[in-house]
C-alpha cells in the first residue's frame, strides 16, 4: 500500500496498525492482503497463506487460542535510523491479546521507502 510522507508519523501510522487490527478480528485475510499484501506468502496465494499464517500461530499441538473481539490491541510504531539497502524506514508492531493463551498475536507492519515513496506492507504474522 503506497502512503504519502504525511502517513509516516506515528498517528497515521497508529491508524493504520488500528485497521489491520480490525480487519484481523473480522477474519477478513482477502481485504487485508488486497491493502498490505502479504510479504511472507512465498508461492502460496496470498490470502491463502495469511489464513493458514494466522491459524497457525493460534492453533498448534500445545494451544487453542483465538483473539480478544473486545479487547485493544497495544499498537507500537518504530523507526530505523536511516534507509538502508533494504529502504527499511519503519515498523508498525499490532500486539492483540488473546483468549486461553497467556500470548499475543503480533501483526508486523513494515514501511519502506523507495525514491521518496513509501510503502506500508504486512510483513509477518507470529
Amino acid at each position: 500500500m503506497q502512503i504519502n510522507y504525511d502517513q509516516t508519523y506515528p498517528k497515521p501510522l497508529m491508524v493504520i496498525g488500528e485497521e489491520l487490527v480490525h480487519l484481523l478480528k473480522r477474519r477478513e485475510y482477502e481485504v487485508i492482503v488486497e491493502r498490505f499484501s502479504y510479504a511472507l506468502a512465498g508461492d502460496r496465494p496470498l490470502a491463502q497463506a495469511l489464513t493458514c499464517d494466522v491459524e497457525a500461530c493460534l492453533c498448534n499441538e500445545e494451544r487453542s487460542a483465538r483473539i480478544v473481539l473486545a479487547a485493544e490491541a497495544r499498537i507500537k510504531v518504530n523507526y530505523f535510523k536511516q534507509p538502508d539497502s533494504a529502504n527499511l524506514f519503519g515498523l508498525v508492531e499490532c500486539f492483540l491479546p488473546l483468549d486461553f493463551d497467556h500470548g499475543e498475536l503480533l501483526a508486523t507492519l513494515i514501511v519502506t521507502t523507495e525514491n521518496q515513496q513509501y510503502y506500508v506492507e504486512l510483513e509477518d504474522i507470529s
